[in-house]
Order: C-alpha cells, then sequence, then structure tokens
C-alpha cells in the first residue's frame, strides 16, 4: 500500500544488460511497518548482471510474486542483512529457501552480522543455514566477493550490530547508509559512492533515537556529493512531511539529484553512472 499521494511505481524492472534498484518496500520505525502504511519488504538489486537482496524485512517473498514483473528468488546470488531488527530481517530465513529453489539446491551467499548467526538471539534459524552455498559473517575492512560485485561493511551505531554496505562493480559504487546514529566520520565512510541510499526514518533530529534525521541525511549528501541520492526507510515524521517534496527541496538546495523512494520504485544504473 502506497502513501496517500504516492501511488506505487510501475517501472519495467531491468532493461537488457542495464543493472537497477528495486525498493520493495521503504517502510521504516514500528508504527510504519505494524500498520503497513508502507510496505516493508527489502531492496532488489541487480549490478553487472548479479541480482542481490538487501534486508528481506516482513513481506519480502510475497512483494518478489506480487511485483510486475515479478521477481524470481531462485535467481539471487545473494541476501545481504545489515542488521537483526525485525523491519529488516523477519523474512530471512524463507528467503534462503526460496534462493535455494524452494530448498532444493545448496546456493547463494548470506552476509549478516555475527550477532544475527550467533548468541542468544540470532534470526537466522539453523535448519535455514543448510540452503547458501556460503555464509559469511560482515566484518569491517575485509571484501566480500559474490559474483562480481566487491562488497564492504560499514559499521553503524544502532543497537545491535549493524553494518552499512558499499558495493562496487562495473556499474558504480553503491552506498547504503541503513539505520545508525549519525556520527561524524559517517560521510567518510561512504566517498566515492555513484549512487547514495540512506534510511531517513526521522524528520527532526532527536538525542535518543539511533537513526538519521533528515538534517543528518542532508549533511551526509553534502559531503559524498553522489550522482544520484535516494531517501527510504520512513517513519510517521517523514511521510507526514510527504518525503517527495522534501527530496525536491533538498535536491534544489544541494544542486544535485535527490528523490524520496516510494514501494515499487525502481531506479535504472542510467541514473547515477551519467
Amino acid at each position: 500500500m502506497a502513501s496517500p499521494g504516492c501511488p506505487e511505481e510501475a517501472t519495467p524492472v531491468g532493461c537488457g544488460d542495464m543493472g537497477y534498484l528495486k525498493f520493495l518496500g521503504t517502510a521504516g520505525a514500528r508504527f510504519v511497518v505494524a500498520r503497513q502504511l508502507r510496505y516493508s519488504a527489502g531492496t532488489w538489486i541487480e549490478l553487472a548482471g548479479t541480482q542481490l537482496l538487501l534486508d528481506p524485512g516482513p513481506g519480502t517473498l510475497l512483494r518478489c510474486r506480487k511485483v510486475r514483473p515479478a521477481l524470481d528468488p531462485g535467481k539471487l546470488a545473494g541476501i545481504l542483512l545489515s542488521h537483526k531488527h525485525l523491519d529488516h530481517s523477519t523474512d530471512v530465513n524463507i528467503m534462503l529457501e526460496a534462493m535455494a529453489v524452494a530448498g532444493t539446491k545448496r546456493r547463494g551467499v548470506l552476509l549478516a552480522p555475527q550477532d544475527a548467526l550467533e548468541g542468544d538471539d540470532p534470526v537466522v534459524l539453523k535448519y535455514a543455514r543448510r540452503y547458501p552455498a556460503r555464509i559469511e559473517t560482515l566484518t569491517e575492512g575485509k571484501v566480500y566477493e559474490i559474483d562480481g560485485i566487491e562488497v564492504r561493511a560499514v559499521p553503524h551505531r544502532h543497537g545491535v550490530e549493524t553494518y552499512g554496505l558499499l558495493l562496487d562493480s562495473a556499474e558504480g559504487r553503491v552506498g547504503f547508509v541503513v539505520d545508525t546514529k549519525f556520527t561524524p566520520e559517517l560521510p567518510d565512510r561512504y566517498t566515492g559512492c555513484d549512487l547514495l541510499v540512506l534510511n531517513v526514518v526521522r524528520r527532526e533530529w532527536s538525542p535518543d533515537i539511533d537513526h538519521l534525521s533528515l538534517p543528518e541525511a542532508v549533511e551526509i549528501i553534502r559531503a559524498v556529493r553522489p550522482k544520484l541520492a535516494v531517501l527510504t526507510h520512513f517513519g510517521m515524521t517523514m511521510l507526514r512531511g510527504k518525503p517527495w517534496e522534501l527530496a525536491a527541496q533538498i535536491s534544489d538546495k544541494l544542486g544535485l539529484e535527490v528523490v524520496a523512494a516510494s514501494d515499487g520504485l525502481t531506479l535504472e544504473s542510467s541514473r547515477w553512472l551519467r
């Protein structure tokens, strides 16, 4: 269900050999997720012919099958889990099985923080771990390779072990600034991104919230200056502020392209490789 005044995008997926991102869901924060004011599914990524899924939250498998054209989890090369909070991880086990062609093959890669896999409260079930061909624990400084894409983890501050992600391929550098408290060094971590996707839960800053506010997102975008910046993962204050209008204001202010994601939005790589 899209927000009023912001219908679901109907952009076709893919265009020949062109990569793309498809936002299966753009919900952030508990109330937006619990009420499904926006869908809470993950982000589907295709770069240089390799398909990945980031943060399969509630409803991801359903959204994969219901979007048009439908997305086939059996074509995924990997699943990237930034952290174990429910709005990012609820569908991780069923997506592992679906990536393994309904559990009939061992295939694909899972990258996840250690506390999503180990300890007292892991979210990846042990029986589901037989489905991927490889499971690796995210750590800072290590480079992970998935079918020609290099993945790097950026440590974030968010209550549980959390990593933003940098994806490098022939289609440029794509950065995902996932849930985090702002820190002064954060913009430098995303230097060189052609496309920068930022989770922006709140419109106004609050000292007690481990999420980016809109002013903090603007500070990161101003420092990094990507060819394209995308705001997503909205809480109630962002939805009330009409994120597509807020993004347009930021774009005018900074002199670069900033858009607000909507459920189903597809962005082709030509948008950030100009």
